[in-house]
């Protein structure tokens, strides 16, 4: 006679923080990017301090986001270990980076709020130069963490794919999506005056993260290594 398997496995939780970090990461993005008005720092403070207490909460979500990715770095791990742990420690380590680099990038964020929003001492050309300064550090930051969150993605769902723990076909999504940030990230990272639609692949992953997160969370994992487990 077998045992019941328990619900709560690390596939599951997996799932359930992949949805949780996908959406705040999606609503501070959203939120916030409603605040700029490109080109123009004056204007974009002036809508910030109109409604400071929104966008500071949407630098929260964002925040939370990357935080929670650390979770999420240690689930993941968890549930491919018995797979590959050569694997599982890659993709614990690039995800681990990934919430620290995001993390840095929006606690700079955060501090320039009141460098957009009250006077500065350097006057409106000095706060305009500091803005500029702490924006490309952000975004810098920004394009280490998505590389680190690329190529996590491409190990870990490599991994999956491999064992057959989900749909091929979200596997191929995921990695698809992945390859895409790299290339944009890197290319954004080293040639920043380069216009690419680097959206199109955050779209592509975020989706997919949504669509593989309520997969996991309803389904689980369902390679025949799982099941060997579970039994």
């Amino acid at each position: 006679m077998t045992s019941r398997p328990q619900f709560w496995t690390y596939a599951r939780l997996t799932g359930l923080l992949l949805l949780v970090v996908t959406l705040t990461h999606m609503a501070g993005f959203q939120i916030a990017s409603s605040f700029v008005v490109a080109g123009d720092f004056a204007a974009t403070g002036a809508k910030i301090a109109h409604d400071e207490g929104l966008y500071r909460l949407a630098l929260l979500s964002y925040s939370a986001s990357s935080i929670l990715s650390v979770a999420l770095a240690i689930t993941f791990a968890l549930w491919i270990a018995p797979i590959s742990r050569l694997g599982a420690g890659l993709v614990l380590g690039w995800r681990l980076f990934e919430a620290i680099a995001s993390t840095m990038a929006w606690a700079i964020r955060f501090a320039l709020v009141d460098n957009q929003i009250k006077p500065n001492l350097l006057g409106p050309a000095g706060a305009e130069a500091l803005h500029r300064i702490g924006r490309d550090t952000s975004n810098a930051a920004f394009d280490l963490g998505a590389i680190g969150l690329a190529l996590a993605t491409l190990i870990g769902f490599l991994i999956l794919f491999q064992a057959r723990s989900l749909p091929r076909l979200l596997s191929i999504v995921a990695m698809v999506g992945a390859m895409l940030i790299l290339v944009s990230s890197i290319v954004t990272l080293g040639w920043p005056e380069t216009e690419i639609p680097s959206s199109i692949a955050f779209a592509v992953t975020l989706l997919s993260n949504l669509i593989i997160g309520v997969w996991i969370l309803v389904r689980g994992d369902r390679s025949p290594h799982a099941k060997m487990l579970a039994q």
